[in-house]
Formats: C-alpha cells, structure tokens, sequence
C-alpha cells in the first residue's frame, strides 16, 4: 500500500499552496488528512492483543504492530519483551526515534528497561502527567531515587522554564554496575486536544532536542512520547520537516504523516493543520524574519543555566 498521493511542494510554491488548501475553512487539508484515516490501520496487531499484553495498552485504538520494540525476556515468558512503542523513521535513519505511549503504572518497569536496552540518551515527554482531570501518563520519575527492577534510576538535576522543563537522570544497571546520562525534555505548554500557541515554541523546543540528540543520541534512538499518538507523530514530524526543507528544498507533510501511520498507527491528529503551517513559519524564517532571534535566546537561557 503505497502512497496513494505525495503532496510533495516546492519551499518556493509552498505559500501559494498552503492559502489554497486553507481556504473554505481548511478544506484542502480536510480532504488530504481524510486520505491518511486508514493507513497502517489494517496490520496484524497480534502481539498487542495477545492476552497478557493487553493491560499494558492506554488505548485500545493505539497498538504497535510489525516496527514494535521488542525487549529483552527477563523471566522467560515471551510476553516480557513487549511494550507500547514503535520503532519510527526520522530524516536520518529507519530507527531514529521510538514512539512510546505514555507509561501506565503496571509498565514503569518496562519503559526504563527499554531505555537501557536501546542505549536511549533523550528523552522527550509532550503531555502534563495530569490534564482535564484526568491521567495521560504515570509520572515514571521521582525527585530522588526510583528502583525500577533491575534499573535504579536517580533524579541529578530539574529546571523549569516557563514553557518546557529539562531533567537529567543517572541511571545504573544494578547488575552490570554501569551508569549512563539520560536527559529528558518535558513540553509542557501543549493542549490537551490542541495545538500550542505558536509554531514557534515547538520549533525552538524541537532545536533543543535536536542539539541534544545530534551530541548524544546518532547512535541509538530517541524516545518520544505523550499520552499516545497526536502529539508524538507531530513532533517527529515537525524535526523531519526542518530537514527536509534546509536539504531537500521540498515540503510533503503528507508524505510524512502516511510514512509515520505505516510504523505506528494514527500518529499525528488534530495537527495537521498546525504542520502546515509550521512549515510555512520555517520557510518564512528562512527568508529573515524573527524566529532565528528565538532560537538564539534559547540556546542563551541553555548556557546560562
């Protein structure tokens, strides 16, 4: 099942583009996204279903098929080395990223053991724990010490700033003796179903990661998560873009969102819309106009902490 129409446009025509799809209150981009409802949706979903794993499912909708993550079999049952993530392809590799759901109580273990398994370095959360009253995610950290079976993981640092919080952990593998740096980045300015208030800010949260995976993380994944799949598939998507736009002149939110859907079903929802437009404020900013001064401060509040 191929792609049943790229949308790729050039970064010149992309403008021209972006109002006619606007127009008639966003028709164009209604009908393109209708066009993406069913990919990936029809593969085997065996392993998420099977009965053991069930329970460590959020969502009954969102279960990862052919691209899941495997983990290693700790007590010889072949239902250990599953969890709620998929493998997911950014600009530069097949493997760039895991998309994971937002941890359950029951599956803590489980996501730290990923994160030592996959040699993980960064780590990006996009939803509150709480919102609206209700529980998108586990909170898998503490302010101290957290044993989490074999892995014993240690809060060294927090700062919060006004839209995402940094944190750095230590995590030690009680039976190996060996530590490694993990950083995580908490976006904390998005809506529960909406969008943040300006590209800008997931533009420059996006930079930030970037130049954290770039040190750190060309050679092993890193791991995004929300509650499921909205915001997750946005923001791999919103890093693909950026390159695909500095190095290939070209912007095909289509094209990325089917290729995302075909690892992890229904990645990307109520932002369609809002890619787009990320993408034409990068263009935008391209030709001169504020966002480089963003980015700078960004990296200036980095430095200065």
């Amino acid at each position: 099942f191929g792609l049943s129409r790229s949308v790729a446009v050039s970064v010149e025509d992309f403008e021209a583009y972006y109002k006619k799809q606007r127009a008639d209150s966003n028709c164009g981009f209604a009908e393109e996204f209708e066009d993406l409802k069913v990919v990936g949706t029809a593969q085997s979903k065996l392993h998420a279903l099977n009965v053991e794993n069930k329970p460590k499912n959020r969502y009954n909708n969102v279960l990862p098929d052919s691209s899941r993550v495997k983990l290693s079999i700790l007590h010889g049952s072949p239902s250990d080395d599953y969890i709620n993530a998929n493998y997911m392809p950014g600009y530069n590799s097949r493997k760039e990223f895991i998309a994971a759901q937002g941890p359950l109580p029951t599956t803590v273990n489980d996501f730290w053991r990923m994160i030592w398994e996959k040699n993980v370095q960064t780590l990006v959360m996009l939803t509150r724990c709480n919102e609206q009253g209700r529980v998108k995610c586990e909170q898998y950290w503490s302010s101290g010490t957290k044993r989490c079976d074999n892995i014993i993981v240690k809060a060294t640092s927090e700062i919060t700033l006004e839209d995402w919080t940094l944190r750095d952990f230590d995590i030690k593998n009680v039976k190996t003796a060996e530590t490694r740096a993990v950083r995580q980045f908490h976006f904390t300015a998005w809506p529960d179903h909406g969008v943040p208030e300006t590209t800008e800010l997931l533009i420059s949260f996006r930079h930030l990661v970037r130049e954290h995976m770039n040190q750190y993380s060309r050679h092993s994944p890193t791991v995004v998560h929300c509650a499921g799949v909205g915001r997750t598939g946005t923001f791999i998507a919103i890093d693909r873009l950026i390159f695909q736009i500095e190095r290939e002149n070209t912007v095909d939110v289509f094209g990325i969102v089917h290729d995302l859907r075909m690892h992890r079903p229904l990645m990307v929802q109520t932002e369609y819309v809002f890619l787009n437009q990320c993408a034409l404020d990068i263009i935008r900013s391209r030709t001169g106009t504020n966002v480089d001064l963003i980015y700078q401060n960004t990296a200036a509040i980095y430095e200065n902490i």
